[in-house]
């Protein structure tokens, strides 16, 4: 037959078409021809293929036609792999399979199983994919017996997983091949699952269990006459350096180095792990000689990784040397690299280890440069590590809303429902179980179903949108800084390896550093923690606040000196895994800086993501003011009203927190949210993914709500004069976070990108949160910006009299209340009655960048 003639007919009219002429005899060589000439047209029409493909193995099916049949489900396989559908091939190479058990069949099958295996890359974006691509070729070297391959795979998913912090997955993925070895009686099966867990052991940073795995797997390899493979020997000697013993860490790396060939591929990283160690013996000249002849190995088509570890491990020999230029030229190579190798990774969580392995390493070298000295010096090394999954999450919506203007309909459609699928599921914070549990092999594994949907369908998107992580990046997050700091902000952060953490402060084009005491540090964190559990009365409390303030300030008076004498317009202090330090207090101990910021020419800002701000610079209204009508506090169920008034806006829409109203029906249109109710401190919940601002009472304001919704609010300002709104949690259910991970409620109202927010770090007055709150508005009815507005009451605050209070009060409608509330201030001084910083350090601005 002429199959070429039928080319041009769509599938419906082929199918038609080829039924009527069933009708008379076509024999099994025709059906090859057609398989022929379908196949030729599959790179040019391969949707069409993938269409009429599945339906001519169905009509033959149905007419009794099996060997027949078997080509066109090999040919839907096949279009699927052009088409770039690997999950769905594997779907169909798994029906072949169970159809027809013929070697012919066999063969096909796992030819194009470890085609799809040794090309993932074409079929996904991100290295988190993989390991569902793994699961799913494991199934069909199962169905044909071929266990030790199926071990294989199992123990690459496990590497994958371990480089990404996902452990669990990775020692699950170890002990199904040790279980699997012990079964089938295979040794070198079971030799490699413990080469496996040396490697795990030592990304997890537990040298010694790596080097017990690694005895265990030298003895099974000694049982079948093998010799120690060169990796094994490698790891075990960086396990050994890990736990001081260098000299026997240094023999095995040497033997790994003596048995690889010039041309492996591993060569490199055994020499980078050998300079390591010599440095660590304090065998300088070899180190650096070593280290030289691994920067030589290397080439352009070298991993990210192993270029990530070559920088680091010779900056820190440049630190040894005391050769500053190479250590400032490492760590900024070492950033770039560390750059490329996140943009491989789409998971947050996965996003978040990989940046957890490398963090303390950069801030280790960065203690070597001097205190002072240029900003490219060290702000590449900072950043690197900085993101954090609140930015990668905003930067993979703002991707999301490019698409869904931009694409198809049936793509943007694909996309919403993933999108909505991770924010129901829980992004960008993920409970700690289903992280624990987010591993291919694992069923009912909802978080990485939409992870891996979408890691297949950004190939596809990559020309014309770019990657989803594109904004979070370095270069864009080194921009953003950059233009913040060519516009007069000063950056701060800090870092904390060492014995003592350091505050560096970024301005113009130099930065400087100073050396914080941790014990007065660690003494304010537990106090916080004592109060917000009741253990700590309001007085030791703000006793513990000034005695920190008064060891800080001699340190960093002069910084902020420098800040103020420069006519900076903001410190912006970027947020990590620990509690900020008061910095809003220790700032307005410089008067001149406290004055600008009374006049909202000031500012000192929490940075919650290496984002640029969009927020609005006036807001007219509405607003929506979340009470608790029936709660015990005398002030709050006012602030609505006398914000409204003091800025000249239209009264609020008053919410009560009873209501079971989910959030975007409780704000609707409203530009401002200002919630004034009692509030629980976020750490005292297990995982802040169940964490509501009004602890164990039912409130519209939860991270579980802001994460489904935050992102489609049209609020520009959010007030939550609720005690410990601002506080935050750098943990879940499974472990404590090192990156900059703190999920707060004020953080996580940002989700929509152009909001600003202002909440209280502790608990303190609601005489205070009124008064503050009245500032706000008196200041945005002047004709400040919100920022600008926030940081005008903070700073005017403190400098309030009482006849200045008593007039703001006497503006409650309530003559009860008011009455009550002017009470309070009889034994108040004239001067100063909310001077102490306990009242105004605890009332913090956060934004992005």
């Amino acid at each position: 037959m002429n199959w070429h003639d039928w080319i041009a007919l769509t599938p419906e009219t082929f199918i038609k078409r080829l039924r009527r002429r069933l009708t008379k005899p076509i024999g099994h060589n025709d059906f090859i021809a057609l398989y022929n000439v379908l196949m030729a047209a599959t790179d040019e029409r391969v949707e069409w293929v993938l269409v009429l493909a599945p339906r001519l193995n169905a009509l033959l099916k149905k007419r009794k036609r099996p060997r027949e049949a078997l080509l066109f489900l090999e040919m839907t396989a096949r279009a699927q792999i052009i088409a770039g559908k690997a999950m769905e091939a594997f779907e169909t190479l798994n029906e072949l399979a169970r159809a027809d058990s013929s070697s012919e069949t066999r063969e096909t099958v796992l030819e194009l199983t470890r085609g799809l295996v040794g090309h993932s890359e074409d079929y996904a974006a991100s290295l988190d994919h993989r390991p569902a691509m793994l699961k799913a070729a494991c199934t069909l070297l199962a169905h044909y017996e071929l266990w030790e391959e199926r071990g294989e795979l199992l123990l690459e998913a496990a590497h994958i997983y371990s480089r990404h912090g996902a452990v669990q997955a990775a020692y699950r993925a170890i002990d199904d091949v040790e279980r699997l070895a012990h079964d089938i009686g295979s040794l070198p099966l079971l030799a490699r699952a413990f080469q496996a867990a040396v490697a795990v052991a030592c990304d997890e940073g537990d040298p010694e269990f790596a080097v017990h795995a690694g005895h265990r797997a030298i003895e099974t390899l000694d049982e079948i006459g093998k010799p120690a493979p060169v990796s094994l020997l490698c790891n075990m000697g960086t396990a050994m350096m890990r736990m001081g013993d260098t000299s026997n860490g240094e023999i095995q790396l040497r033997r790994a180095l003596a048995a690889s060939g010039p041309d492996s591929e591993i060569r490199p990283s055994i020499m980078v792990n050998l300079a390591a160690c010599l440095r660590q013996a304090g065998k300088l000249n070899d180190a650096k000689a070593v280290i030289t002849d691994a920067r030589t190995a290397h080439d352009a088509d070298s991993k990210p990784e192993s270029v990530l570890e070559l920088e680091l491990i010779s900056a820190r020999i440049g630190v040894e040397a005391g050769e500053a230029s190479t250590v400032v030229k490492a760590l900024s190579a070492a950033a770039e690299a560390f750059d490329l190798a996140l943009a491989d990774v789409l998971r947050l969580h996965h996003r978040r280890g990989l940046r957890e392995r490398y963090l303390p390493r950069f801030e280790t070298i960065l203690r070597s440069l001097p205190e002072n000295g240029p900003a490219h010096y060290a702000l590449a090394p900072l950043i690197a590590c900085r993101g954090n999954a609140l930015g990668d999450w905003m930067a993979l919506l703002r991707w999301r809303q490019e698409v869904v203007a931009g694409a198809s309909p049936e793509m943007a459609q694909a996309i919403e429902s993933i999108v909505d699928g991770l924010r129901r599921e829980g992004a960008p914070h993920l409970f700690g179980f289903l992280e624990k549990y987010d591993d291919a092999w694992e069923p009912g594994n909802l978080v990485g179903e939409f992870w891996d949907r979408l890691s297949r369908i950004v190939p596809e998107l990559n020309e014309r949108f770019g990657n989803p992580f594109a904004d979070a990046r370095l270069t864009p997050m080194l921009e953003a800084i950059h233009e913040r700091l060519t516009e007069g902000h000063c950056i701060v952060a800090m870092t904390y390896a060492g014995e003592e953490p350091m505050l560096w402060a970024f301005h113009g084009n130099q930065y400087s550093r100073v050396q914080l005491p941790a014990t007065p540090l660690q003494d304010w964190l537990s106090a916080t923690i004592k109060f917000s559990n009741g253990e700590q009365s309001r007085r030791d409390f703000a006793h513990a606040l000034a005695s920190l303030l008064d060891i800080l300030s001699p340190l960093l008076d002069p910084l902020w000196e420098h800040v103020a004498y420069s006519g900076a317009q903001s410190v912006r202090y970027l947020q990590d895994f620990s509690p900020a330090p008061p910095i809003g207090a220790l700032v307005m101990r410089n008067c001149g800086l406290r004055d600008r910021m009374r006049k909202g020419e000031f500012e000192v800002r929490i940075v919650a993501a290496l984002r640029q701000a969009d927020e609005a610079e006036a807001v007219h209204g509405p607003i929506v003011a979340i009470i608790d009508k029936d709660g015990d506090l005398l002030l709050p169920r006012h602030e609505g009203v006398a914000l409204a008034r003091a800025a000249g806006l239209q009264e609020p829409t008053v919410v009560d927190v009873s209501e079971q109203r989910d959030l975007p029906e409780v704000m609707g249109r409203a530009d401002m949210m200002l919630v004034s109710t009692h509030g629980a401190p976020i750490s005292g919940f297990t995982d802040p993914f169940f964490a509501k601002l009004g602890g164990s009472k039912q409130h519209p304001i939860s991270i579980s709500s802001l994460q489904a919704h935050g992102d489609r609010l049209n609020v520009r300002v959010v007030i939550l004069n609720a005690c410990y709104s601002g506080s935050g949690s750098a943990k879940n259910f499974q472990r404590q976070f090192r990156t900059s991970d703190m999920v707060s409620y004020p953080a996580f109202s940002l989700l929509n990108g152009r909001t600003i927010a202002c909440a209280g770090g502790w608990r303190t007055s609601d005489t205070a949160g009124f008064l503050f709150t009245w500032l706000v508005g008196k200041a945005l009815g002047a004709g400040l910006g919100p920022a600008a507005a926030m940081s005008s009451a903070i700073g005017s605050l403190p400098e309030m009299t009482r006849d200045e209070a008593i007039a703001a009060l006497e503006e409650i409608d309530d003559p009860v209340d008011r009455q009550a509330a002017i009470e309070r201030l009889d034994q108040a001084p004239a001067s100063g009655p909310f001077s102490h910083p306990y009242l105004s350090g605890a009332l913090t601005i956060h934004g992005l960048l």
